[in-house]
């Protein structure tokens, strides 16, 4: 008998040297970060927490507004975007840009969801001048990923001192020991005509060039990420912030083959437009060691639960509203993500 309790307290202990050397190697890998991570970007359009705000219009999204926007809907509408980042990767991205958001209060509710507290999001966030309120923003898993520094951009356009837009997010993630810069934009919108606001996306470009273009000289590896309300061969895109598809002629636009293709994430009059879009310094594309990705690693997450067929039988992207008219849907855009891979 004693000599099986012996044999018994061996085993257990066997057991239990394993276990822990599983989970030390489990949580070694995570810190080194893997050899694969996934970033995302999200117009998530419209979520508003459903207090008024006096300092914004933002009364549509209470629940007197017009829009009756109730703490039911509001948690339908956070559910619905952590769906959608489980669809991105089955772990959630790593690191995830977003747009649209109204405050820091409705990013920390979503990243209390049940289903994204394992993912240990940060967020970065801080609210910018826009009218409505809405701002841009970034997760990033805190695990595997470590914040060097942040910083918001703001965006005047010297021909309409009066317009009040969206910051843009400049921050250093270090990421399996190099550090990568991201920049998250939402520009001005095409409201009043693609041609008639032009100008006030040709200025917010300046301000991303000039950002941008230091690093870039420097070798850094960068991302920008955003929607940025014109397509990849509009002026803001080719002209101020020279992005194309040619890697010798500086930042490269994985989206601009897509959109040639009639492939985007934003649909619009019977077509499909690549409004949100992942440019790169050409590092990323190029490197021999290091972080690296290319034109295949990305796609427009064009996944069937979240699109709707209309009575034409075309897909569309399936929208929390349509007009006045609650849908109970996702966005009215699509997601766009990105691999990188480690040499």
């Amino acid at each position: 008998m004693k000599r099986q309790i012996k044999l018994a307290f061996v085993a257990l202990a066997a057991i239990m040297m394993w276990s822990a050397s599983c989970k030390d190697t489990t949580k070694s890998s995570a810190n080194a970060g893997g050899n694969e991570i996934t970033i995302a970007f999200y117009n998530v359009e419209n979520i508003f927490d459903i207090e008024n705000d006096p300092q914004t219009n933002d009364d549509d999204f209470t629940p007197t507004g017009k829009l009756e926007w109730t703490e039911d809907r509001y948690r339908t509408k956070l559910s619905r975007i952590a769906e959608v980042m489980g669809k991105m990767k089955s772990d959630f991205p790593d690191v995830i840009g977003m747009c649209e958001v109204e405050n820091r209060k409705v990013l920390e509710d979503l990243i209390a969801l049940p289903q994204l507290k394992a993912a240990k999001y940060k967020i970065i966030h801080k609210d910018s001048p826009d009218e409505r309120g809405i701002d841009v923003a970034l997760l990033y898993k805190s695990d595997v990923i470590s914040e060097e520094d942040a910083a918001f951009i703001r965006v005047d356009i010297p021909e309409d001192p009066s317009e009040r837009t969206r910051d843009i997010l400049k921050a250093k993630l270090k990421i399996g020991g190099e550090s990568i810069f991201f920049f998250v934009n939402h520009w001005p919108s095409r409201s009043g005509g693609q041609m008639e606001s032009e100008f006030k996306r040709m200025a917010a470009a300046r301000i991303l060039k000039s950002a941008v273009e230091p690093l870039e000289k420097a070798g850094e590896r960068v991302i920008i990420m955003g929607d940025f309300n014109d397509h990849p061969d509009n002026k803001s895109i080719t002209e101020v912030l020279q992005a194309s598809t040619n890697t010798g002629s500086g930042l490269y636009n994985l989206a601009a083959e897509s959109h040639k293709n009639g492939v985007g994430s934003y649909w619009y009059k019977g077509e499909w437009g690549a409004l949100d879009q992942f440019i790169v310094t050409p590092v990323l594309l190029t490197s021999s060691k290091g972080w690296v990705t290319s034109m295949s690693d990305f796609r427009f997450l064009k996944d069937p639960s979240i699109l709707f067929t209309d009575n034409k039988g075309v897909e569309r992207p399936n929208r929390t509203y349509v007009g006045d008219d609650y849908k109970g849907g996702y966005s009215d855009h699509l997601p766009i993500v990105l691999t990188l891979r480690k040499k």
